[in-house]
């Protein structure tokens, strides 16, 4: 049998991915290598091996470790990968761009299915006519600086800073800064796409 270079080079990757994943998964879970052992009745110095990235256990273990920690066996094998995003106030999308009264700034990185997340930057008395969306979608607003109104089917709503407001979103609403200065508010949208 010969083993040429690269394959040595690639299994001491898939070990060292391994052992990062085991890792992870053990703390994100709040357990100690004692405890994930008990578990998968795997012995301590087995696992401390395996996370060091120089072990390389038998397909067995392997499947024991991962419905130990209630993962798949790819889920074990995947490289950790960091799910944080930050995204400077000056690299957020501005979708409607400086149209007088209100800016709106989007909070999403990324689109998510179903979702809107939204920051308003109201100038002095600054208006904006709301969306109405699908039926059964439902809308959430946070006051965060200021005195905001919102208008939902005619009926006002006052929300001062820290205030929260939940409605259907699917109706005829506005929003309007009631202060002289500067107000700020978050609007998150649920769509609901069931109906």
């Amino acid at each position: 049998m010969t083993i040429n270079w690269n394959n040595v080079g690639a299994m001491a990757d898939i070990c060292r991915t391994l052992g990062h994943s085991l890792e992870n998964l053990r703390k994100a879970r709040g357990l100690t290598q004692n405890d994930l052992a008990k578990l998968a009745k795997v012995p301590r110095t087995t696992l401390s091996h395996i996370e060091s990235g120089a072990g390389n256990p038998s397909l067995r273990i392997v499947a024991t470790l991962a419905i130990a920690l209630g993962v798949t066996i790819e889920e074990l094998l995947q490289p950790t990968q960091t799910s944080c995003v930050l995204v400077k106030n000056q690299d957020l999308a501005r979708p409607m761009g400086d149209r007088g009264d209100v800016v709106k700034v989007s909070l999403l990185p990324k689109p998510v299915p179903g979702v809107q997340w939204e920051r308003l930057d109201f100038k002095p008395h600054g208006l904006l006519p709301g969306t109405p969306h699908i039926k059964g979608t439902r809308e959430y607003f946070a006051c965060m600086t200021g005195q905001l109104l919102v208008i939902v089917e005619g009926e006002e709503y006052v929300l001062s800073a820290g205030d929260v407001f939940a409605f259907p979103g699917d109706c005829r609403h506005f929003y309007k800064n009631l202060d002289t200065t500067n107000s700020v508010g978050m609007s998150l949208v649920a769509l609901n796409y069931d109906e």
